[in-house]
């Protein structure tokens, strides 16, 4: 669900995610965005597009952190708990179905 959009603020956004699903699996050139799980537990995974080492962060609504993601960085969030979990996310300009820059990557590629 987004709740702001905008070109001076970015685009913030609360997303629900199943228990086992993986959402993402795409970079950005452009865009940064902030992940907080406010409720839920999720494994945040994200690699320089240009690496193979992944850096991967645990979190939950018990210990809210924020999880900042740089441009360049494919990456992806799962939910490894039980129950929903709601992660609100952040980036710093709205998506323009013009130019998207949304580019498909798996983060745990098969090679």
């Amino acid at each position: 669900t987004e709740i702001i959009i905008s070109d001076e603020y970015g685009q913030f956004t609360i997303n629900v995610i199943k228990p086992g699903i993986t959402k993402g699996n795409h970079y950005h050139h452009t865009k940064n965005e902030r992940f907080v799980v406010v409720s839920g537990e999720c494994e945040t995974c994200f690699r320089n597009i240009n690496s193979k080492e992944i850096i991967r962060y645990k979190t939950s609504g018990r210990e809210i952190e924020v999880i900042d993601i740089p441009t360049g960085y494919t990456h992806s969030i799962k939910n490894i708990g039980q129950e929903n979990a709601i992660v609100f996310m952040w980036a710093n300009a709205p998506f323009a179905p013009n130019n998207p820059d949304t580019y498909f990557l798996e983060v745990e590629k098969n090679e």
